[in-house]
């Protein structure tokens, strides 16, 4: 949906805002681009897509140039699964991104490499060699040594 909130000082302090925007509406992100202008806010909430290709082969071009050359992340969450494990990245523009991989127990363990550029998001072959590092095992064969160890569940007291 599309939201606006007017400013009572100034039309140039409007700010709009668009919530869940697809690949699908790219016309319509033109529309709203267009309406609110260079001097207006408008922000993207939590869009659905990632990268100028999520828009098809035909409006990639036309969507790198719309959005991807126009707007910067301000904050995102995500979660993904890398190597079979649940991956929560984080965005903040102070601070860059930020990664975790939560382990079985749902402890959040830090994905950190001083060679990573803070301001791209780290990309799944980056994600799982750190993971491969804080995690060797994958999650399938320490749950295999919980049953050796503990029994099947439904055998359990």
């Amino acid at each position: 949906g599309l939201f606006i909130q007017e400013s009572p000082v100034s039309p140039e302090l409007d700010v709009a805002a668009v919530l869940f925007p697809g690949p699908d509406q790219l016309d319509q992100l033109k529309q709203i681009d267009n309406m609110v202008g260079d001097k207006r806010a408008l922000i993207l909430f939590n869009r659905q897509f990632t990268r100028p290709a999520d828009f098809g082969f035909f409006n990639k071009g036309e969507a790198q140039k719309v959005i991807f050359e126009n707007y910067q992340w301000g904050f995102a969450f995500q979660e993904i699964a890398c190597r079979g494990e649940d991956v929560k990245l984080t965005f903040e523009q102070s601070c860059g991104w930020q990664a975790c991989v939560v382990d079985e127990n749902g402890v959040e363990i830090a994905l950190k490499d001083d060679s990573w550029n803070k301001m791209v998001r780290p990309d799944y072959a980056e994600l799982e060699r750190k993971i491969n590092e804080v995690l060797p095992e994958p999650l399938w064969m320490r749950k295999i040594g919980e049953a050796q160890e503990k029994g099947l569940k439904f055998q359990r007291k």
